[in-house]
This record gives C-alpha cells, sequence and structure tokens, in this order.
C-alpha cells in the first residue's frame, strides 16, 4: 500500500475488490484473548477497560440504586445530565444499552448510498452496516495512520471513523474531521476514548454547527463499566428522534441511568481528566522503553491509553507472551493490519518491567538495548507532586467525607494507617501504590520519621500522595508534623479534615458529650502516657476534681491506672464509664461500666483497641444497661425509640 493510504471497495461479504488481503473477523474483539484459566495472575493488556473495577465511589452511587430496581427506569434525569456535559439540549442525546447499540441503530436507521469505514478502527460499525446489508468501502490508513480527508471519496454519504482511533491510538485533528462535514453526508465519529486523551482536545461531542455530525461515547473504558453497557449518542434532534422510536421499551437499565448522571457531573470530568493525565505519562514511559526491544516498533504519536506495537512473528509472540500470564490484543482482526501487529494496553509503572521482560522473553533473537531512555524533559524530571493529608472517620468506610473520598481516588500513592478502614483502600484503582504505615500500639510498622520520608519522597517523584489517616489528621494525628515537614520541603499540602472519633464514636454509641442541665463542657486528651509520666503534659490532677465529662483517645493500656487516679483524685466511684470499641464498623462493641469498675484490672483487660471511653455523666443519659454491673452489648445504636431511654 501506498504511504499515506487509500480506499479500497468490498462487497457486501467483506472480500476487499482491489486487494488480495484476505477477510478479517470484523466480530473479533479484546476480551476474547483472556485466558480464562489464569486466574488473578493474568495481566491483562488485551482489553482496553483502564480499570479493574469501577471507582469506590461510583460503585456506592450504584449500590444505592438497587433499593430501587422494583421501579421501571427513567431516563429524564441522565439525558439531562449528559446534555448539561456536553452543554447540548437533551433531545440531542440518545441514551443507549453501550455503544455497540447506538452503531446498531445507525446502521438499521439510516439508508445510506455509499458508506466508508476509515480503517484501522473499531470494527463493529462495519460489522453492523453489513449485517444491515449495506455495502462498505474502507479507507486504509497506512503508518504512522494520519487521516487525509481527501483520501474519503467525495460521494460517500456515510462516514465512520474513531477519535481518537482504536487500535491506532492516532488522534486526528479537528481541523480534518471539518473538512470531512458537509451536507449530505452523516458522520460518525466514534468517541470511545476521548476522554482517555487528557483535555479533549479534538472532541466533537458539544460541536452543533457541523451538518451531518454522529458523536458516540460509552462509559465502558474511562470508567470499569463493560459489563453495564453504558452509552450514548449525540446528534441532530430529528435523527435522535429516529433512532429513538426503534429502541425497544426501557432500553438502559436504572443503573447504567445512574452511571451516566454520577460520572457526568463536573467533579467526576475532573477526576476523569487526571487519570487521563496520569495515563498519558505511563504511556510515554513504557512506549519508549519498548521501542528500545530489538524487533519492536511502537506507531509513534499515539495520545490514547493503547500502543500499537509491529513485531516480528506477532502471533508466536503473542502465543508466548499468553504462556507468561500476559494477554495482548491480535492486529490482524483490524482491517488494515497484518499479522505481525499488536495492540497493549497501557499498564501502571508496577507492570512495566513484568511487560518488558515478557516481551524479551518472546521475541525472537531480541534483547533489551541497555542504553538510556531518552524521555522529553517533562518526564525525565517530573516536577514535585503534592501531598493530601485525608481523615478517615472513625472507623466505617462509609463514614469518610466526601472530599476525603475524592482525593483518596486521584491519588498515585496512599500512605495509610492502621485505623483506616482496609475497604477504604481496597477499592483504589490499578496501580496505585499502598503504603501500609502500621501503627500498633507499642509495634510500628514504620517510624513517624519513615513516614514522612515516604511520603516526600513519592511526592518529589511527582506523584499525588494521600496520607490516610483514622479520625481527622490534626486530633493525636500528628498532622501537623507532616504539613510542617512538607512546608519545609518545597512540596503543596492540603488537609481534608475526617469526623474524630473524639465525637463520632460516643455519638454513634448514643452517648452525648453535652447535655442539658447535665454539662456544658468536656475534655479530651491522650491516654498513651499514664499520669505520673514524666514526658505527659495532662493536667490529671485537675481532671479527678472536675465532674465534667471525660474523652480518653489511645488509653487502652493505661485504663486501670487512669481510673485509679481520678478515683484517688476526686472522682467519685460511681461515675459513669462507656468505652466504645471499633466504632462505626460490624465489630462496634460498647462496655458501660462504673469508674470503680474500670479501676479492676478484670474489666480494664476487657478493652482492645482502638477504643474511645468516655467518662462522666452523660454516658447513661442514652445509653442505659438496666443495672449498675459492668456490661458489654455489641453493635451501632444510631436509633433510639421513646421506650429505650431511660
Amino acid at each position: 500500500m501506498a504511504q499515506g493510504g487509500g480506499w479500497v471497495g468490498s462487497d457486501v461479504d467483506g472480500d476487499e475488490v482491489r486487494a488480495s488481503r484476505p477477510p478479517v473477523d470484523l466480530h473479533h474483539h479484546g476480551d476474547e484473548e483472556l485466558d480464562s484459566r489464569a486466574g488473578d495472575g493474568q495481566l491483562d493488556l488485551a482489553v482496553n477497560v483502564r480499570l479493574a473495577h469501577p471507582p469506590a465511589w461510583l460503585r456506592a452511587r450504584l449500590e444505592a440504586v438497587l433499593a430501587g430496581l422494583a421501579a421501571y427506569p427513567r431516563p429524564e434525569t441522565a439525558r439531562a445530565a449528559v446534555a448539561a456535559r456536553h452543554r447540548r439540549d437533551p433531545a440531542q442525546v440518545l441514551l443507549t444499552n453501550g455503544a455497540a447499540e447506538a452503531f446498531t441503530l445507525l446502521a438499521r436507521g439510516l439508508r445510506p448510498h455509499r458508506a466508508v469505514c476509515v480503517h484501522p478502527s473499531f470494527t463493529a460499525p462495519e460489522a453492523a452496516l453489513r449485517a444491515a446489508g449495506h455495502p462498505v468501502d474502507r479507507v486504509l490508513l497506512a503508518p504512522p495512520f494520519d487521516l487525509d480527508p481527501r483520501l474519503v471519496p467525495a460521494g460517500a454519504d456515510l462516514v465512520v471513523l474513531g477519535n481518537p482511533t482504536n487500535p491506532t491510538a492516532r488522534l486526528h485533528p479537528v481541523e480534518t474531521l471539518e473538512r470531512l462535514a458537509r451536507p449530505g453526508r452523516t458522520l460518525v465519529v466514534d468517541e470511545a476514548f476521548a476522554d482517555a486523551v487528557p483535555g479533549e482536545p479534538a472532541t466533537l461531542a458539544a460541536r452543533q454547527d457541523l451538518p451531518g455530525l454522529v458523536v458516540v461515547r460509552s462509559l465502558t473504558k474511562t470508567w470499569g463499566l463493560a459489563g453495564l453497557r453504558v452509552g450514548y449518542l449525540l446528534g441532530h434532534p430529528d435523527l435522535v428522534a429516529r433512532l429513538g422510536r426503534a429502541q425497544p421499551p426501557w432500553p438502559v437499565n436504572s443503573l447504567a441511568l445512574e452511571a451516566l448522571v454520577a460520572c457526568s457531573q463536573p467533579d467526576a470530568v475532573v477526576w476523569a481528566q487526571e487519570q487521563a493525565r496520569r495515563t498519558a505519562g505511563w504511556r510515554a514511559s513504557l512506549a519508549a522503553a519498548l521501542d528500545r526491544l530489538c524487533g519492536v516498533t511502537v506507531v509513534p504519536g499515539g495520545e490514547a491509553p493503547f500502543l500499537l506495537v509491529q513485531v516480528r512473528d506477532a502471533t508466536l509472540v503473542r502465543a508466548r507472551l499468553r504462556g507468561l500470564g500476559i494477554a495482548v490484543r491480535r492486529g490482524d482482526t483490524f482491517p488494515g493490519l497484518g499479522a505481525d501487529w499488536l495492540r497493549i494496553a497501557v499498564a501502571g509503572p508496577e507492570h512495566h518491567d513484568r511487560i518488558l521482560d515478557g516481551f524479551a522473553r518472546s521475541l525472537t533473537g531480541a534483547w533489551p538495548v541497555p542504553a538510556p531512555v531518552a524521555l522529553p524533559a517533562s518526564l525525565a524530571t517530573p516536577p514535585n507532586g503534592r501531598v493530601t493529608l485525608v481523615g478517615a472517620g472513625p472507623g466505617g468506610a462509609d463514614l469518610i467525607t466526601l472530599r476525603g473520598w475524592r482525593s483518596l481516588h486521584t491519588a498515585d500513592v496512599v500512605v495509610t494507617d492502621r485505623l483506616a478502614d482496609p475497604e477504604l483502600t481496597a477499592q483504589l484503582r490499578p496501580g496505585v501504590k499502598l503504603v501500609d504505615a502500621g501503627k500498633l500500639p507499642g509495634a510500628h510498622q514504620l517510624s513517624q520519621e519513615a513516614i514522612i520520608e515516604t511520603v516526600l519522597a513519592h511526592a518529589r517523584a511527582g506523584r499525588h500522595v494521600v496520607r490516610l489517616k483514622g479520625g481527622d489528621p490534626f486530633v493525636f494525628g500528628r498532622g501537623g508534623e507532616e504539613v510542617l515537614a512538607c512546608a519545609r520541603a518545597g512540596i503543596p499540602c492540603s488537609v481534608v479534615p475526617g469526623l474524630s472519633s473524639v465525637t463520632s464514636a460516643p455519638a454513634l454509641a448514643g452517648i452525648p458529650l453535652t447535655h442539658r442541665g447535665l454539662t456544658q463542657s468536656f475534655t479530651v486528651v491522650s491516654g498513651h502516657l499514664p499520669p505520673g509520666h514524666p514526658d505527659s503534659t495532662v493536667d490529671w490532677p485537675s481532671l479527678a476534681r472536675s465532674t465534667e465529662t471525660l474523652v480518653l483517645l489511645m488509653a487502652v493500656g493505661n485504663l486501670q491506672r487512669i481510673a485509679t487516679f481520678l478515683l484517688d483524685g476526686g472522682r467519685r466511684p460511681g461515675t459513669p464509664v462507656a468505652c466504645v470499641q471499633h466504632a462505626g464498623t460490624p465489630r462496634q462493641q460498647v462496655t458501660s461500666c462504673s469508674l470503680a469498675d474500670l479501676a479492676v484490672s478484670e474489666v480494664s483487660r476487657r478493652i482492645r483497641s482502638p477504643a474511645v471511653v468516655v467518662i462522666g455523666p452523660t454516658v447513661p443519659v442514652l445509653l442505659s444497661d438496666g443495672g449498675d454491673r459492668p456490661s458489654s452489648r455489641p453493635g451501632t445504636t444510631g436509633c433510639w425509640t421513646a421506650s429505650s431511654v431511660p
């Protein structure tokens, strides 16, 4: 084929008239490359879904919809959200069961005299056109796969192309697409990967001035929703109405509609763009490293989150990679590509060594070149990143603030404490580095100095570091020390407050810290040092003389000594006490007793960390065991009736 590409006609059965290329399987897709027997150890580079699962905040939105599945889905809110996202009228939006339904509706609803698909590209549009009985001509682009609008036949009244294009990753300039739009022609642009390009510089989703323009998008790639089938089409209201009449009743389910609403919000769009910028850096690094391997040529200039590579013996290389647990996408099922092409999804940097080693071992006679990789200056010397201190709340994953949740899911590195619910970090996107600072009482996974150095090192490497702390970072969390360290290092640092266990743990147990007629104040102290310790700055004698509510944190190891000191200093033996363990989690347990009971070793030894201890007159206001002996009760109170209030 001549450099720059050309067009070839093809009959309905797909046999090319002007070329001797064999027919391609238009129905082959990346998920067919996966080995169902490989298990979790398989590295999936064949499917271009960027996340292994939806972000946790999106999952929470979807889970909340489950309770309403008895109702039929109503699309109005989702349609309005998509329209607002792209600055369009809702009448220009057609919600579909994935982008594939949009292509099928177009194929069945249009009556083109001459349909043209620009290739190499996603094959579902051509497959849908052929299934509907339309002959299809192909414009086959040659490496480096730039599109010259003059290659498209002037008489084509339906032109379909991707932007950015799968599998080449090339992004056609807006000016090129504008030259393809004209009266009497329908121009269908598949923008399935548009939001994976930082800034979406070539999107036409908001354009209403181009005649015959139809834009098809989906949530599959960016949001990890391939199994939910969520897509939409943007076009002229008349076309949208006509295609909508061809849909079956309720074509988009309630979960998909909620996903459309959630992912169209401005904050969600910002989140997606942060992911796109991060992935672009990974792409540049992986492409440069692969290009150094003998026998591997990476198509230059790509901007989508995958690489198109040309290798010798691609079929053999793909089989060898599969044997090493790495799945890649074959290229010969894309019109215009042959058996020497592979497509590789961009993975996080923690997988790059495995990918490079797999290719080096799979290529016939190919070995890595030891010369250093010449990266662009912006990548070779990354700017400082940033640090966000996030309070995770008292225990349960659902008690983190919305701002904290968003920060967590835009992080490159998360340095977490033991008190943060593991469920929060279990749903991080693939590629996030998780550092367990794991401070147990008397046994620290990392010293505070090592934690600070870890945070600074990752930030200096240009990463967004989230320091995830239980409760609130500035309440016995040493957050101030970490902010000062960032300031001294010249690294931007922000703080997202969290629900402190000081107030939330008692509240979850039904214990007010102040109550009219009982007490107008409360005191919070750290009990990690007992009364009389030379390093303690707590005025324990004053606390012993007071009758106000006292809240103890980090005191489990010293409870007996603290209770004894308070009794000796003047607190009444019958002063009510409640110990709230594992607040906000399914393991929450409240042990209630008197101060005299707490001074007995048998009682204090029952209490396990983490626990918040409340001493004072407000303890029995809502919490009552109906007796005067020490008692324990599991679960979160959270709800009271008239009969349950003493």
